[in-house]
């Protein structure tokens, strides 16, 4: 489907109002929709304001506006700060997101070459910054990581939520 001009204004309108307020080791949580096949979402921003996410075709690294694009049936992004400086969980996602060998629901969380959103947003985390999102650590050989345990981890303070109400 071509996306038109008003679509692809309010795509850059909106990557922009979030470019101006992100910050390196930012978490930008997806709400459960069509585009993440009724998952949420999660991906970590670099010190260079790309954003790093594992995605059904592996380990992505991408502009915020390609990463916004991905949602295409609107929903909501939101802001997440972590409270503790996160440089090394960025540098630790920058270094391993061309590591990945592919997308697959491992809960072993210490395997970094299968992987998906959340896990690997803990894994930054944990292996870059020694910070554990969810209490994980205590089970660290075999355990979930779902996308709420990201979202209400008390480690992080939600900036800013946006509305992605465009159909692209």
């Amino acid at each position: 489907m071509r996306k038109s001009k008003a679509e692809m204004e309010k795509l850059y309108q909106t990557a922009d109002s979030i470019q101006t307020m992100l910050q390196t080791g930012d978490v930008l949580y997806s709400s459960i929709g069509p585009s993440t096949f009724f998952f949420s979402h999660a991906g970590i921003a670099g010190p260079d304001g790309r954003i790093f996410h594992a995605h059904p075709s592996g380990g992505i690294t991408e502009s915020l506006a390609a990463y916004l694009s991905r949602h295409r049936y609107g929903g909501t992004i939101t802001l997440l700060r972590p409270k503790k400086d996160p440089t090394g969980a960025a540098a630790w996602a920058e270094k391993s997101i061309s590591l990945m060998k592919g997308y697959r629901f491992s809960r072993t969380l210490e395997d970094t070459d299968w992987n998906y959103c959340t896990k690997f947003v803990w894994q930054a985390f944990w292996s870059g910054s020694g910070t554990d999102l969810t209490s994980a650590a205590k089970q660290l050989s075999r355990r979930w990581i779902f996308p709420r345990h990201i979202k209400h981890s008390s480690h992080f303070d939600p900036i800013a939520k946006f509305s992605l109400e465009f159909r692209l």
